[in-house]
């Protein structure tokens, strides 16, 4: 994350449009990370573990837990906002 939002500081130093997901001023951690888990680990890791079986236990495990922990955070957010 940190390196996309070096990116969009600097696409605002030099008064560039700022590409929306790498904004930190707007960016909201659990969510990016959720969907970047949700829409590019898991499908990735889903199908190398359709190949090799055997990583599932250590790659796809931890994923979805913190996918969950993140899904978490989101919900708590959203709790308290009401």
């Amino acid at each position: 994350m940190e390196e996309y939002f070096q990116q969009s500081d600097r696409e605002k130093a030099e008064g560039l449009p700022v590409t929306p997901y790498m904004d930190r001023d707007t960016v909201v951690k659990s969510e990016s990370q959720s969907s970047f888990i949700s829409f590019l680990l898991l499908p990735l890791c889903d199908s190398l573990c359709e190949i090799f079986p055997q990583m599932t236990l250590w790659l796809l495990q931890p994923l979805r837990e913190a996918k969950l922990r993140y899904e978490r955070q989101i919900e708590e957010a959203q709790g308290q906002k009401l």
